[in-house]
């Protein structure tokens, strides 16, 4: 059983250690609760700006070059992502080199300069242009559905926002963006891998003991949660040119928070793991009417989303609606079956005893799960799958799949003809 180490430092700055002896790496991610939720309208993308920022330099670096250099001097690339409700640093650290790696982690999220904010903005800019076509129309698949999901709520924003909302950032509006959210509470700092705990833990203190922004931070999001009951289905289509239709098929549900996270995540397991699940199975190795075709579930703290994705040829259309709708009508209908449950039972156990070796699984266990929730461990969770029966999810599945729930975005060849066949279709779900 690994020994996780968790410190709460006096400025609420949260730290947890995962050590992994076998390793010959540590994995450092610093996470802060900031996303594209959180963003006002107005300003949609600044918490992805923010980030770009942070590496332009700050007080003990003051420009890429040398902050970059600081950071390699220590292990791998530093890196970064924008999520919906966190942003997240990371790197990949020589376990001799911690010390530096902290301290450079430090003067990184502490006292950025946010120099550059023009040439910044130009580089997202053409970030941005990667989600739309030649008229200026929006052709990422997850971003249409999203606006279909979340009509007027934040978890509909784009993560890299509008043109016109980057636009019109300043170096004010960034660094007030900064100050509302990079607080020692509001930050996770999570390492796994080889540690020495006492040492790491003492450059911690150090690098971020005194580190006094105002205000610790806390759970809050904002606006209050969506609303997963909606009336009607919905569609979207986009003309793009392309030589397939992606399809993204798409149902509300509860988030992470939520304690049907497990059996929605089994549901979608069902649908799709494998050549012998559902999906898979039928449309893929028997009708062979697509290449690819995957379900997924995308859980945020209060809310979440089952999304069937896939891409099919102009002339396939036809066939694969004509699949896929019965298959899906078929399983809100007749349930799960005891085959399936113990199939996805098996895949489950396997999962969680092989994530055992991953650095990565291990912070996600272990800290992400701090920014919004608790902590869950892995005999608790195995526990509740294995409580979970056929009909509870077959239960659950006749809910969250219900016509109304059902949204459906489209991107590439459309016609007039593809829109009448895919409502035609939505309408018999």
């Amino acid at each position: 059983m690994t020994e996780v180490h968790t410190e709460r430092l006096a400025n609420g700055l949260t730290t947890v250690l995962v050590p992994m002896p076998a390793s010959h790496q540590v994995l450092v991610s610093l996470m802060v609760r900031a996303g594209s939720r959180m963003d006002p309208p107005h300003q949609a993308g600044i918490s992805h700006f923010v980030e770009h920022l942070l590496f332009r330099g700050n007080a003990s670096y003051p420009d890429s070059a040398s902050l970059f250099e600081s950071f390699e001097r220590a292990g791998e690339v530093l890196n970064a992502q924008t999520g919906v409700e966190y942003t997240e640093y990371y790197q990949v650290v020589h376990p001799d080199l911690m010390p530096e790696c902290l301290s450079s982690l430090a003067a990184f999220i502490r006292t950025p300069r946010f120099a550059d904010v023009d040439k910044e903005r130009q580089i997202i800019l053409d970030e941005i242009l990667y989600d739309y076509n030649e008229q200026g129309e929006m052709i990422r698949l997850d971003s249409i559905a999203a606006e279909l999901l979340w009509p007027g709520h934040s978890l509909a924003q784009s993560i890299t926002g509008t043109r016109d909302s980057v636009a019109g950032f300043t170096a004010e509006s960034v660094r007030a963006h900064y100050a509302a959210h990079y607080r020692p509470g509001n930050i996770v700092l999570a390492m796994a891998g080889k540690l020495d705990v006492a040492r790491v833990l003492d450059c911690v203190r150090r690098g971020f003991g005194d580190w006094n922004a105002s205000g610790n931070g806390g759970l809050a999001l904002a606006p209050p949660r969506p609303n997963l009951n909606l009336a009607a289905p919905a569609l979207r289509t986009v003309q793009d040119a392309d030589n397939q239709l992606r399809l993204q098929l798409s149902f509300p549900v509860e988030g992470y928070r939520s304690d049907r996270e497990i059996p929605l995540g089994l549901i979608a397991s069902i649908l799709d793991d494998g050549p012998n699940s559902r999906l898979q199975k039928t449309i893929r190795e028997e009708l062979a009417l697509v290449y690819y075709i995957g379900c997924g579930y995308t859980a945020f703290c209060d809310a979440g989303q089952i999304d069937i994705t896939t891409a099919v040829s102009r002339d396939r259309l036809e066939d694969l609606m004509a699949a896929l709708v019965p298959l899906l009508r078929e399983f809100r209908e007749q349930g799960v079956t005891e085959t399936e449950l113990e199939a996805a039972r098996r895949r489950y156990r396997f999962d969680l005893e092989f994530s055992r070796d991953s650095l990565d699984a291990a912070l996600d266990r272990h800290a992400w799960c701090l920014l919004y929730s608790t902590v869950r461990g892995e005999e608790e969770e195995w526990a509740r799958v294995r409580a979970l029966t056929a009909p509870a999810l077959s239960a659950l599945a006749r809910e969250v799949l219900l016509p109304g729930r059902l949204h459906v975005a489209a991107v590439g060849p459309v016609d007039d003809e593809v829109r009448r066949l895919l409502r035609s279709w939505l309408d018999r779900y």
